[in-house]
């Protein structure tokens, strides 16, 4: 009888720490999601920003951070238009501020490695070429493909939207 009882015990143990290994890993992976669906709209957020945020005193540290914040198709992109932008900002002497009003997950795939980001910012632009014309407002909302691409989320499309 004592050996059936220590064989019980034994089955219980067993058993409880299989349910704690089950409960913590559930909770491990429910964590990496969480934090998954909050690094992919932070990297949207961040390469918003970015397109926002043009001055021509740093111009060429503004494109490289739109660069670095996107991949793929978007990176291709805006690499190519990146010289007419240059051109454009310096000829100008642009300052474009960008602000983030809001960013959501609209969806993210099962396996975790695409999403898609709603983003809203706003920016003011103003010239310092000498002209007189007051500072004009611009309005964005990009609806945003993202990737994990070796561990971080990268802005793979950028579309603005209505």
């Amino acid at each position: 009888m004592r050996r059936a009882l220590t064989g019980g015990l034994l089955l219980l143990v067993a058993a409880l720490t299989l349910a704690v290994y089950w409960l913590a890993r559930g909770r491990t992976d429910a964590l990496a999601a969480a934090q998954d669906r909050e690094m992919a709209v932070q990297a949207a957020a961040a390469h918003a920003v970015s397109l926002m945020s043009i001055d021509h005193r740093r111009i060429d540290d503004d494109l490289k951070r739109a660069l670095a914040t996107s991949t793929g198709p978007q990176r291709a992109q805006y690499a190519a238009g990146q010289g007419a932008l240059r051109a454009a900002t310096l000829k100008n002497k642009a300052v474009q501020t960008g602000v983030l009003r809001a960013s959501a997950l609209a969806s993210i795939d099962g396996g975790r490695r695409t999403a898609q980001v709603l983003i809203v910012g706003d920016a003011v632009i103003h010239w310092e070429d000498g002209r007189k014309a007051p500072p004009e407002e611009r309005f964005f909302r990009w609806r945003m493909d993202v990737t994990k691409a070796s561990g971080l989320w990268l802005v793979s499309r950028a579309e603005l939207v209505q």
